[in-house]
């Protein structure tokens, strides 16, 4: 139980770094970018970033190998090792090794967390995904202008999917320790 509990608190403090990170961004920055990743541009300390990028997977680490089923914890050490790759290759846009890099890091981080979302609570998938394509159906009917790609991409796709594979995988892992803790 007392394990349960700290990586219910490291959990805590990975969500709170990764909340507290983009919506400084979002504010700061006046509205929604097109990713996660835009916003190391927009920084004037760019350590944030990396930083952010680092500290988020590294919390999130212990609870979710504590909790996850017997044969899928490599999908949360492969998800959170891609999230890692993302903070070494920040500069994505201007260099072409760091995009390659930067790329692979994210295509791993959201594929294996929804991975092993789907193999551990496989229920939170549903509501996530589907309100997330309600937002984007709803989005896209309100523009008048632009041919459906533009309109599409006026949604800033990347961004609310890296939001909803984050908030699958919290929700799935607080779930997780919440039945283990009435168990135990």
């Amino acid at each position: 139980m007392t394990t349960l509990i700290v990586v219910s608190i490291f959990a805590l403090l990975s969500v709170t770094t990764i909340a507290l990170y983009t919506g400084a961004v979002c504010i700061k920055g006046k509205g929604i970018p097109y990713s996660i990743s835009a916003t190391f541009y927009a920084l004037t300390h760019k350590y944030w970033f990396r930083f952010t990028m680092w500290a988020t997977p590294m919390l999130l680490m212990p609870g979710v190998l504590e909790v996850s089923r017997p044969g899928t914890e490599f999908l949360a050490f492969l998800a959170l090792i891609g999230m890692i790759l993302v903070g070494c290759a920040p500069d994505y846009a201007r260099d072409p090794f760091q995009h390659k890099l930067h790329v692979s890091g994210a295509i791993m981080c959201i594929g294996f967390s929804q991975l092993w979302v789907a193999f551990n609570c496989w229920w939170v998938l549903l509501p996530v995904w589907l309100a997330y394509l309600a937002y984007t159906a709803v989005a896209i009917s309100r523009q008048k202008e632009g041919v459906f790609v533009y309109r599409f991409m006026q949604t800033k796709p990347m961004f609310f999917i890296e939001v909803a594979a984050l908030q699958a995988t919290y929700t799935a892992l607080a779930i997780i320790i919440n039945r283990l803790l009435q168990i135990a």
